[in-house]
């Protein structure tokens, strides 16, 4: 989950790719998904601070670093009550 966003969450693939989840927005489907590369993804941590930036590890030891964009690090008006609900 999103340290920032209540509705925001991360999905690492098997197929080499991790997917971004805005619950608040879509509930079903995929908010943004991007190919990390070829191995099967393992881990995924979101910085506290601003939120923007997720460390993506795989099964052989590799972490790519990825920033998001702003409205899915953001907090939204009402959101952490609607996500609560």
């Amino acid at each position: 989950w999103s340290p920032t966003r209540a509705g925001v969450f991360y999905v690492a693939r098997m197929d080499g790719v991790v997917d971004v989840w805005d619950y608040f927005y879509r509930q079903n489907e995929v908010a943004y998904s991007h190919k990390v590369g070829d191995a099967a993804l393992s881990s995924v941590a979101v910085s506290s601070g601003s939120g923007r930036l997720v460390a993506v590890g795989d099964a052989h030891g590799t972490v790519s670093l990825l920033e998001v964009c702003d409205s899915l690090a953001s907090p939204q008006a009402n959101e952490k009550n609607a996500i609560a609900a």
